[in-house]
């Protein structure tokens, strides 16, 4: 049994709503946050107030929501499917979605269930794992989650439910010497431990995907690692930060989820698990796929053009384009990090970090600008997504804004108590 108040501990969200209520009320009126955009042609967006900006906000990071492959084919849907099976999974899918789950099971060498999002596939998955019988079969043992600090929120979120069945602990980011003690402690207790991070992260840098397979492997111990992010960006088949590092099928001590709705340029999410059992059991016990629909119609047809050009070769030059211009991106700034199309600007205080963002706006570039609680208090940020549909002149204006907000409000992070 777990002590009372629990969930209290892993959540506060009325300090959450205190610290940063007016941070946002200030995001929003200045067209920084909650934004419904009037037009849009390529990278190019019309804001409410009729101001053109170029955005660097969008996370189809090869372009492929605008291919005219994937435009047609969302429109593909006939009279007989109509818009919607308004019917929960457990009870009738369509047969475009069971072609687009076989082409991806294929192209990713597992089992792959959709779901309308990534988030949708962590509700489903996250719970069964914690419970353990998505672990081992027969009777599971209790399991240990440990938690990259900088795991994605809707996984964090799911804390306070996963802590009725599991424990929970979080370690320091891509921390593998944490990791490896709190594996082995695990392991002492008698519980599987289960290592929660992402592919890449949404507030950049990566994880060290080789090293944890390998750790994985020689310590036993399972990983579940959301490469959200990383699909189709990484890798000659489009297969993301992790599984490029794997030869054959996926392992049985990896389970990953996916978005189809960044870098794979269309919409909604997945899973990847090796063996058809944990498939069963996620299709008879996950919620979301139990009691909820799938993508739209739309979606799906959408999806499986996006394997094409997965197939006939279209993602490798959008990736090399992808690469260059991040390259460009990282010499203007005199800044060379490992590649990723994510990439992070400190500011430090939330209001000066707010002014930047709206100093970027008036130069006509749109950044998000992220502040507590999506980063630590004091950390504020600009976060920049680079898309191979940028220009080079795209990057250079960018580079050249960004520079010039940074000499004037930019100010070193301050610690939070009890940091070093």
């Amino acid at each position: 049994m777990k002590p009372p108040g629990i969930a209290a501990k892993l959540r506060n969200t009325p300090f959450v709503v205190e610290e940063s209520a007016a941070h946002y009320e200030r995001a929003i009126k200045a067209n920084l946050m909650q934004v419904t955009i009037k037009g849009r042609n390529g990278k190019h967006v019309l804001l409410p107030d009729d101001r053109e900006v170029v955005e660097f906000l969008n996370c189809s990071y090869l372009g492929l929501d605008l291919h005219p492959d994937v435009i047609a084919a969302s429109k593909s849907v006939d009279e007989r499917w109509g818009m919607n099976f308004c019917c929960a999974r457990s009870r009738f899918s369509i047969e475009p979605q069971r072609l687009l789950e076989e082409e991806l099971s294929e192209l990713y060498r597992g089992r792959v269930i959709t779901f309308p999002s990534t988030s949708a596939a962590h509700i489903s998955i996250m719970p069964l794992l914690a419970s353990g019988v998505l672990v081992e079969q027969g009777k599971p043992r209790k399991t240990c989650l440990i938690f990259d600090q900088f795991a994605h929120s809707s996984m964090q979120y799911l804390k306070p439910v996963l802590a009725v069945e599991a424990t929970i602990e979080t370690i320091p980011h891509n921390a593998l010497d944490v990791l490896r003690e709190r594996v082995l402690q695990a392991k002492a207790r008698g519980e599987v431990p289960v290592y929660v991070a992402d592919g890449i992260y949404s507030m950049g840098g990566l994880c060290p995907a080789r090293e944890l397979l390998d750790l994985a492997n020689e310590l036993d111990f399972f990983l579940y690692i959301d490469d959200a992010h990383g699909l189709t960006v990484f890798g000659a088949r489009g297969e993301g930060v992790v599984l490029r590092e794997i030869d054959g099928d996926v392992p049985d001590r990896l389970i990953l989820t996916f978005s189809l709705s960044k870098g794979f340029g269309a919409y909604g999410g997945g899973l990847l698990v090796a063996g058809a059992w944990r498939e069963r059991l996620i299709r008879s016990y996950g919620q979301i796929y139990a009691f909820s629909a799938a993508q739209t119609f739309q979606a799906v047809h959408a999806c499986r053009a996006v394997v094409g050009l997965h197939r006939d070769g279209t993602i490798g030059p959008l990736q090399r384009t992808l690469r260059e211009r991040v390259a460009l991106f990282d010499e203007l700034m005199g800044k060379p990090l490992p590649f990723s199309p994510i990439r992070m600007v400190m500011i430090g205080e939330e209001e000066d970090a707010l002014s930047a963002g709206e100093e970027m706006l008036r130069r006509g570039y749109y950044v998000s600008v992220v502040f507590f609680p999506i980063v630590r208090r004091r950390s504020a940020q600009l976060r920049v997504c680079i898309a191979a549909n940028h220009t080079t002149d795209d990057i250079c204006g960018l580079v050249a804004a960004l520079q010039g907000v940074q000499a004037t409000y930019a100010k070193a992070p301050v610690p939070e108590r009890g940091e070093a």
